[in-house]
């Protein structure tokens, strides 16, 4: 969608107001690979209201403790929360205690938690909805693979 001398993530914002100029409301999620995870095109997608689904880029970070690779919160035996929810209403995903807990002696202690509800506005690149790891997410993500192969064989 841009020239060979331009970074496709700068081009980004400018792609995304013009489709939004082009056909309003005709869009409801953006797709990109990780060489798009920039705060500026979340934001920009986020304003245009549209969902958001971009390979997270983990560039040089340290490990978010409490947290899996999806930055899920994860319980005193180290299980991942689940995706629950999306409120919209207050812009925050919930995620409920792992099933692996269910005969855990530390379930009914202080340290583990039931429910954890975090906003977007803690960190837009790590909490999207669809939430990351979801199954909801994964869906977006493999049509994005898929049309990056059909892509590729249209290349040959």
């Amino acid at each position: 969608m841009s020239s060979g001398n331009l970074s496709d993530s700068k081009a980004a914002i400018p792609l995304l107001k013009k489709i939004v100029s082009i056909m309003p409301k005709h869009f409801t999620t953006t797709i990109f690979d990780a060489g798009y995870d920039y705060e500026p095109i979340y934001k920009q997608a986020l304003a245009q209201t549209m969902r958001v689904v971009i390979k997270y880029n983990i560039r040089n970070e340290s490990e978010y403790l409490g947290f899996d690779e999806y930055f899920r919160p994860i319980c005193v035996s180290e299980h991942s929360y689940c995706y629950d929810s999306f409120d919209d209403k207050y812009n925050r995903l919930k995620y409920t205690r792992p099933k692996e807990c269910a005969s855990c002696p530390l379930r009914d202690d202080s340290l583990c938690q039931k429910v954890f509800k975090i906003k977007f506005a803690t960190d837009i690149r790590k909490y999207t909805y669809p939430a990351r790891g979801s199954e909801f997410w994964e869906k977006f993500h493999k049509e994005r693979t898929a049309v990056e192969r059909v892509n590729a064989y249209l290349k040959q």
